[in-house]
C-alpha cells in the first residue's frame, strides 16, 4: 500500500474527469482498486462531485465484485443530485434484491431521490420496516419531501410520529409549513421548540420575509438578539436583509453591516448580495457600491443585484456600466441580468439599447426571453410612443401576455393619443382579472385623458355593481429602529393627534405660498 497515498493526494486535488481517467487507469495498473477505500474514493468523486460523471460512475460501480452499503450509497446520492433523481429509487431496489440491507445514510438519499408522492411513500415504507423512523435526519429528510410535493399534513404526521426530535426536524416542518404560506402554523412549532439554534430562527425570520411579513421578520430578529443564546450567522443574517429591504428599515440593515465588520466576517456572496439588494431598495447606492466592490468573489447573482439597484433607483447609465464591467470580468450573464438590463433601458428611455439587448439574449447568450424580459420590452416601447411595435411584440410573445404588459400598452395609449386601441386595450384588462382595482382605474384614466367623461363614469358603476375592492394606500418610516406604519383612514397610531397636527401645519405653509391643499382630491378621477 506504498503508492496508495499519491493516488489519494491526487484525487484531492483533482480537477475533472480527464485527471480522474488518468489517476484510475494508474490505480488499476498499480493494482489500488482492489482496495475498497481507494474504489471508493474514485467513485464518490465521479458520483457526487460537481465535476465528475455519473455514467463513468456507473461503469466502475459494475466492476466492484462485492459493493458496500457506502458504495450503494454513493450511487444512490449521485442519482438523487442528478438530471434523472429517480434512478436512485431504482438503484435502492437492486441493491436490496442483491441483499445489502440499508443503514442511516441511505434513506436520506433514497427519499430526495423520489420523483412522485407515490413513490416518496413506498420509500417511508422502507424506513419503518428498517426501523429508521427514530433517526432524526432520515425523518427530517422525510418531512421536507412531504412539504416538497404539498402535502404538509403528512409532513406533520411523520413529525408526530416521530418518537426522537431534534432542532432539524423542528425546523423542517417550520419550513415545510411557511413555503406554503402557512407562517402562523410555522410560527407555532417555532414557539414549541425547548431550544432553539441559529437555524430554527433563521427559518422562521426567512418564513416571514418570503411570505412578505416584514416587520414581524424584523420583531423576531429584535427579539433573537435580546433572547442572547444566538450568535447571527451568514444564512440567518440574509433572511433579516431581506426583510428590512421589503419593510425600509433601514437602520436596522445598516446595524448587519456593523456587526459583520465588528466581527471580522468578510462579505461572502450570499452575504455580500444581501447587503446589496437591500441598500439598493433603501436607495441608498453609495453604500451598495461600497459593499459591491467590497465584496472579493462576485458570482452572476452578485453583478445582478448591483444591476438591478441602479437601474430601479434611475441610474441607468451606472446600470449599463456596470454590466458592460461584468462582461469584461468573463461573467456570463442569466435571464435575472437581463431583467436588470431592459429595465435600465425602460426607466433611461434607451430604445435602441434596449432593442440591442434584447435581440443578444438569445442571439448571442442563448436564454430564452421569459414574461418579465417581454413586459419590460413593452413597456420601453410604449413609453417611447412606438406603439405599433409594442402591439406586434405582445403577437409575437410565445406565451399569453399578463396584466401588467396590458397595462404598459394601455398607458403608452394614453400617453401617445391612440384612444381605440386603449379603450380596446382597457376592456380586456378589465375580462383578464375582474377584481383588479387598478385595471379599471387604468382604463378610467385614459378616458379622462381624453375628456370622456361619461365613459369615466362608467367605469366607476362598473366597480361599482361588481364591488371591486380597492387598495388602500399605505407608507412607512423607520424612525430610531421602530417602522411606523400608515394606512388611509387609519386612526390607530399612537400618535395620531401629533401627526394631524403636523398635517395642519404643513397645509397652512402650502396655503400661505399658493401650493394645493393636501388635502385637496385635486383633479384625479378618483
Amino acid at each position: 500500500m506504498a503508492s496508495s497515498p499519491p493516488i489519494l493526494s491526487l484525487l484531492e486535488r483533482c480537477s475533472g474527469m480527464r485527471e480522474l481517467r488518468a489517476i484510475h487507469a494508474q490505480a488499476v495498473v498499480l493494482g489500488l482498486v482492489r482496495y475498497a477505500y481507494i474504489a471508493s474514493r474514485i467513485l464518490a468523486f465521479c458520483a457526487v462531485s460537481p465535476r465528475g460523471s455519473l455514467q463513468h460512475a456507473r461503469q466502475l460501480f459494475d466492476r466492484i465484485p462485492q459493493p458496500t452499503v457506502f458504495n450503494w450509497n454513493t450511487m444512490i446520492r449521485g442519482c438523487s443530485r442528478s438530471r434523472r433523481p429517480e434512478e436512485g429509487v431504482l438503484v435502492y431496489a437492486l441493491m436490496r434484491r442483491r441483499g445489502v440491507g440499508p443503514n442511516m445514510h441511505t434513506f436520506p438519499f433514497a427519499v430526495k431521490a423520489c420523483a412522485c408522492l407515490s413513490r416518496l411513500a413506498q420509500v417511508h415504507g422502507q424506513v419503518l420496516k428498517f426501523g429508521f423512523d427514530a433517526d432524526v435526519y432520515v425523518v427530517s429528510s422525510l418531512i421536507k419531501a412531504y412539504a416538497d410535493y404539498g402535502s404538509v399534513d403528512l409532513a406533520r404526521k411523520a413529525f408526530d410520529v416521530s418518537p426522537n426530535r431534534n432542532v432539524v426536524s423542528w425546523t423542517s416542518l417550520i419550513t415545510g409549513y411557511y413555503s406554503h404560506g402557512l407562517v402562523d402554523r410555522a410560527r407555532e412549532v417555532f414557539d414549541q421548540i425547548p431550544e432553539k439554534n441559529d437555524a430554527s430562527w433563521s427559518a422562521m425570520i426567512s418564513g416571514y420575509a418570503q411570505n412578505e411579513r416584514y416587520e414581524e421578520a424584523v420583531e423576531m430578529f429584535r427579539a433573537m438578539r435580546d433572547y442572547g443564546c444566538v450568535k447571527p450567522n451568514g444564512p440567518l443574517l440574509v433572511s433579516f436583509l431581506n426583510a428590512c429591504a421589503g419593510l425600509g428599515a433601514l437602520e436596522e440593515g445598516r446595524w448587519v453591516q456593523a456587526y459583520v465588520d465588528g466581527e471580522g466576517l468578510e462579505y461572502g456572496l450570499e452575504l455580500g448580495t444581501a447587503l446589496v439588494n437591500f441598500y439598493a431598495k433603501c436607495g441608498c447606492l453609495e453604500s451598495a457600491l461600497e459593499v459591491f466592490h467590497r465584496m472579493k468573489k462576485k458570482d452572476v447573482t452578485a453583478w445582478s443585484a448591483m444591476i438591478m439597484g441602479l437601474a430601479l433607483n434611475g441610474q441607468s447609465q451606472s446600470a449599463l456600466k456596470i454590466f458592460s464591467k461584468m462582461l469584461q470580468c468573463k461573467v456570463t450573464p442569466n435571464a435575472i441580468t437581463f431583467i436588470g438590463v431592459l429595465s435600465a433601458c425602460n426607466h433611461g428611455g434607451l430604445l435602441e439599447e434596449g432593442r440591442e439587448k434584447f435581440e443578444s439574449m438569445s442571439k448571442i447568450y442563448g436564454i430564452s426571453p421569459t414574461i418579465e424580459h417581454y413586459g419590460c420590452v413593452v413597456d420601453l416601447l410604449a413609453r417611447a410612443g412606438d406603439v405599433v411595435e409594442a402591439v406586434a411584440l405582445i403577437g409575437r410573445m410565445p406565451m399569453e401576455p399578463d396584466g401588467a404588459i396590458w397595462g404598459s400598452l394601455l398607458s403608452g395609449c394614453m400617453m401617445h393619443g391612440y384612444p381605440m386601441l386603449g379603450e380596446e386595450v382597457g376592456r380586456h384588462v378589465i375580462q383578464l382579472d375582474p377584481q383588479h382595482s387598478g385595471r379599471y382605474v387604468g382604463l378610467a384614466n385614459m378616458y379622462a385623458a381624453v375628456g370622456r367623461w361619461e365613459g369615466v363614469a362608467k367605469v366607476r358603476r362598473m366597480m361599482k355593481e361588481r364591488r371591486v375592492p380597492v387598495d388602500s394606500g399605505w407608507s412607512s418610516i423607520e424612525m430610531a429602529g421602530v417602522v411606523h406604519l400608515f394606512l388611509v383612514d387609519d386612526r390607530r397610531h399612537p400618535q395620531l393627534e401629533e401627526i394631524y397636527a403636523m398635517l395642519h401645519e404643513m397645509n397652512k405653509e402650502l396655503d400661505s405660498s399658493s401650493c394645493e391643499n393636501i388635502f385637496d382630491g385635486g383633479t384625479s378621477w378618483w
